[in-house]
């Protein structure tokens, strides 16, 4: 006799938490993959939730739905989000009243104006939230229901293949801002915009955004991402917070889109966010806050372009240095490709530098600062190589003593 439902899914579950803490999990019979096993480990008291989550797809029909499940939870350890505050050296909170400048230079002199009253300012992470400990498992089931429902059933799901999809569509964050469910919201708010291709349709929509939410540059001071609701009522954001409201605007529409940036420009001031749109033939649309940018990372200027990844990208600073070691802003703090070669001319730097140096860095100067803008480790032969940096910059090598850039060389042009 057939079990009850409630009483069949009990059973499931508790089968899959005996599998998770059986030693057999060494065996190389399918089955849940080691790096979610990893995860769901390492998820303390939330395995029994996130375990929902491969619970709901486990009919022959969802597989690809199940895979979805496993790509998101192996990968919620790297994922985050975090609100900073502007402190200074006695780590008090300095709030500043964006609105109340006329331009972001009158806000760079009340800094300065500060600094030299209360000490150097700094960002100052206040608070953090892991996806590990916060990302449950309606939500997840939710948003893979809906991601896949929009990429099966958008007029180019065949276009796009499910790896594309893993990585550019279905991701529920796009950087370390609030984790919110969008797809929904973004689709309805949207879909009148869906053009007869892929271009046609991010071209209008990226026009659309862009006449409903200006950059506003004073905002750059905001250490914060700002959520779907604040972009919309203020109608203000700098180019973060504009660049993940059209990423996920656009994934929402089942188009692979992913966030662009360059930390720093070099010999100026901020750096760039664009939201590149990725085609079926692995081409890409770069879309920008201003229809008159051709080239919005311009060679010379730029050392670094980075695209955010969802996934953990082995290779990358963040996994696999110690996480207590102090790294740079950009560099070791979430994960990212390098999409340089993308974008620019580039050249391979080799460098000598103390053996006795873990890491060592290269930097633009951005805004009277030295700022790293790439990492790379010291070989025993006291040699450090950086890859695919932009040509035609001015580089120093750097090095990070007590949390502050120390400058090691003079300037490397490349």
């Amino acid at each position: 006799m057939a079990l009850p439902v409630r009483k069949y899914i009990l059973f499931t579950l508790i089968l899959l938490i005996a599998t998770i803490s059986s030693s057999c999990l060494k065996s190389k019979k399918p089955g849940i993959p080691k790096e979610v096993l990893s995860t769901l480990n390492n998820s303390d008291l939330r395995k029994t939730d996130l375990l929902k989550v491969i619970l709901a797809f486990q009919n022959p029909e969802d597989s690809l739905k199940l895979k979805s499940a496993y790509f998101l939870i192996q990968n919620l350890e790297n994922n985050y989000s975090f609100i900073m505050s502007l402190s200074d050296s006695s780590e008090n909170i300095l709030d500043i009243d964006i609105e109340s400048f006329p331009n972001y230079s009158s806000i760079q002199k009340y800094k300065e104006s500060m600094e030299v009253e209360f000490g150097k300012l700094i960002y100052k992470t206040d608070s953090i939230w892991l996806d590990i400990d916060t990302i449950n498992s309606g939500f997840l089931i939710e948003h893979i229901n809906n991601s896949y429902s929009t990429w099966q059933n958008g007029t180019w799901e065949s276009n796009y293949d499910f790896n594309v999809f893993l990585e550019y569509i279905l991701p529920y964050r796009v950087a370390n801002e609030e984790v919110e469910p969008f797809t929904k919201y973004f689709h309805k708010k949207y879909s009148h915009l869906t053009g007869s291709n892929i271009i046609e349709t991010a071209t209008v929509l990226n026009k659309h955004i862009n006449s409903q939410i200006t950059y506003d540059e004073r905002y750059a001071v905001n250490p914060n991402t700002k959520n779907i609701a604040q972009c919309e009522e203020t109608g203000k954001g700098n180019l973060l917070d504009i660049n993940t409201y059209k990423v996920k605007a656009l994934r929402s529409l089942g188009i692979a889109a992913a966030l662009d940036y360059t930390p720093f420009f070099a010999d100026s001031t901020l750096g760039f966010y664009s939201t590149t749109v990725i085609l079926p033939d692995n081409s890409k649309l770069v879309l920008t806050n201003s229809d008159d940018i051709k080239t919005p990372y311009p060679q010379g200027k730029v050392a670094k372009v980075y695209r955010r990844s969802y996934a953990d990208n082995p290779k990358s600073l963040f996994s696999i240095k110690d996480k207590s070691i102090h790294t740079p802003p950009f560099l070791g703090n979430y994960n990212y490709l390098d999409v340089t070669n993308e974008y620019l001319k580039t050249s391979d730097i080799t460098v000598d530098c103390s053996d006795t140096l873990q890491f060592v860095y290269l930097a633009v100067f951005n805004e009277d600062e030295w700022k790293p803008v790439e990492w790379a480790k010291v070989g025993v032969d006291g040699k450090a190589h950086f890859l695919d940096m932009g040509t035609g910059v001015s580089y120093k090598l750097v090095m990070i003593v007590d949390e502050k850039v120390n400058i090691q060389i003079p300037n490397l042009l490349y």
